[in-house]
C-alpha cells in the first residue's frame, strides 16, 4: 500500500479522535451549565442518589457531563480505529470495533439512562412515603421505606442490566433469598418496635 495513503488514513483517524475529544469537552461544559441554570442540581441533591453524588464530590451536572464526555471520547476512539482498520483492510479489527460500539457502548448507555431514571423514581416514591407517614412511628416507617427502596433499586438494576444486553437469570435467582432476608429483617424491626412500645 502507498505510504502516503497510510499516512493520510492515520491522520484522518487522529483527527477523528481530536474532534471527539473536543466534542466531549463541549458536551461536558454544556451539560454542567444547563443543569446548573435549570436548577436540576439543586433538585437532584434532594434525592438519595443526589446526596450520594455530593458526598463523592460531584454535582449532578458534573457527573452527567463527565459520563457524556467519556462516552464521546470512547466512541470517537472506536470510530477512528474502525476507519483506520477499514482502509487498511483489517476486517477483523473493523468488525470488533463496531461490535464494541453496538453492543457494549450502546448497552451501557441504555443501562445508565434506565438506572438513573429508575433511581429518581424510586427515591421520589420513598420520599413520598416518608412525607405521607410523619404521624406514624419513625422507626417502623423508616424500616419499611428503606426496605421498599432497596427492593426497587434491585428491580431497577436488574431491568437496566437486562435492557443493556446482560443475562440476568443468575442475578434474579440470587435476589430471591436476599429479598426474603430483607423482608424478615424489616418484620423483626417492626415487631421489636411494637413490643418496645407496649
Amino acid at each position: 500500500m502507498n505510504i502516503w495513503a497510510t499516512v493520510f488514513y492515520v491522520a484522518i483517524s487522529l483527527l477523528i479522535v481530536v474532534a471527539g475529544y473536543a466534542l466531549g469537552k463541549v458536551i461536558r461544559h454544556a451539560l454542567i451549565r444547563l443543569l446548573r441554570r435549570t436548577g436540576f442540581n439543586d433538585w437532584f441533591r434532594n434525592l438519595n442518589i443526589g446526596r450520594v453524588l455530593l458526598r463523592s464530590g460531584y454535582t449532578a451536572g458534573e457527573f452527567f457531563g463527565s459520563i457524556a464526555a467519556w462516552i464521546t471520547y470512547i466512541v470517537a476512539i472506536l470510530l477512528a480505529i474502525a476507519y483506520l482498520a477499514l482502509n487498511l483492510s483489517y476486517a477483523e479489527i473493523y468488525q470488533l470495533a463496531f461490535n464494541i460500539l453496538n453492543i457494549y457502548i450502546y448497552g451501557f448507555i441504555k443501562f445508565f439512562i434506565i438506572s438513573i431514571i429508575g433511581f429518581i423514581l424510586v427515591d421520589s416514591f420513598v420520599e413520598y412515603i416518608y412525607k405521607g407517614a410523619l404521624s406514624k412511628s419513625e422507626v417502623i416507617v423508616s424500616a419499611v421505606a428503606e426496605y421498599i427502596r432497596i427492593i426497587l433499586y434491585l428491580v431497577v438494576i436488574t431491568f437496566a442490566l437486562e435492557q443493556g444486553g446482560i443475562n440476568v437469570t443468575t442475578l434474579s435467582m440470587m435476589l430471591t433469598p436476599i429479598t426474603w432476608g430483607l423482608a424478615v429483617a424489616v418484620v423483626a424491626v417492626i415487631v421489636a418496635e411494637t413490643m418496645r412500645r407496649k
